[in-house]
């Protein structure tokens, strides 16, 4: 069914009820060891899905340190966006 979604381009449908928890993975996936597929599977999503969220957001795929501060501070920047209280957040790009 979410391919099927996903094939139709009705993505924003898919990702309102995902989208917290896969920006707190996101999240996570920037301050630690995880792969892309732990993230998904945190978030509930298909990785296809999370590749082409990360692709549309324009976040970097962790390779050095800066691609580490860039993700925080984007990752961050859509959860405030999304309205997702970020002041508890470990490190707040």
């Amino acid at each position: 069914m979410v391919m099927k979604m996903i094939m139709k381009g009705k993505m924003g449908r898919i990702l309102e009820p995902h989208k917290e928890k896969m920006l707190l993975s996101l999240y996570r996936y920037y301050l630690s060891d995880m792969t892309f597929e732990r993230v998904a599977e945190d978030a509930h999503v298909p990785v296809y899905f999370l590749v082409q969220f990360v692709n549309d957001n324009n976040l970097p795929i962790v390779f050095t340190e800066k691609d580490v501060r860039d993700g925080l501070h984007k990752v961050v920047e859509l959860m405030r966006h999304e309205g997702i209280d970020t002041t508890k957040l470990p490190i707040c790009a």
